[in-house]
């Protein structure tokens, strides 16, 4: 029975990331699409806190991994899902910024330059050849 209690609190944990997806979703939303401090600051935000979740994953579940029994490989594979899933939402964000490069025009700088092997051009005919008679 208290087994059963710390693996519900242990996902719980697990599922915690999912409960603030929406509303991260939503402060994303409404920050706008502009590039200002207010949305760059939303979107670090987004992008960080994830990542600093993930790897500090066995610190979420440091209370149960002393426990004999509780099964934590399901509940670091759910949090660690939702975290990668909150780090696609700043992406996606990031991409509708404008601040990812996802169009070929953002990789032009990296094309080699193509020098041409033929030439044409129309020899000098002097004044006299512009005159006509």
């Amino acid at each position: 029975k208290q087994l059963a209690a710390k693996q519900r609190q242990a996902m719980n944990i697990a599922y915690g990331p999912g409960k603030n997806l929406l509303s991260t979703a939503f402060m994303l939303w409404m920050s706008g699409s502009s590039i200002q401090i207010f949305s760059i600051m939303m979107t670090g935000m987004a992008l960080i806190n994830p990542l600093k979740a993930i790897f500090s994953v066995n610190d979420a579940f440091k209370a149960f991994e002393r426990e004999e029994g509780v099964d934590l490989k399901l509940p670091k594979l759910i949090f660690v899902g939702l975290q990668i899933l909150a780090l696609g939402v700043g992406l996606y964000k990031c991409s509708t910024m404008g601040l990812l490069p996802l169009t070929s025009a953002d990789w032009v700088g990296y094309l080699p330059d193509v020098f041409f092997k033929e030439t044409s051009f129309i020899p000098f005919q002097g004044i006299s050849g512009l005159v006509t008679n």
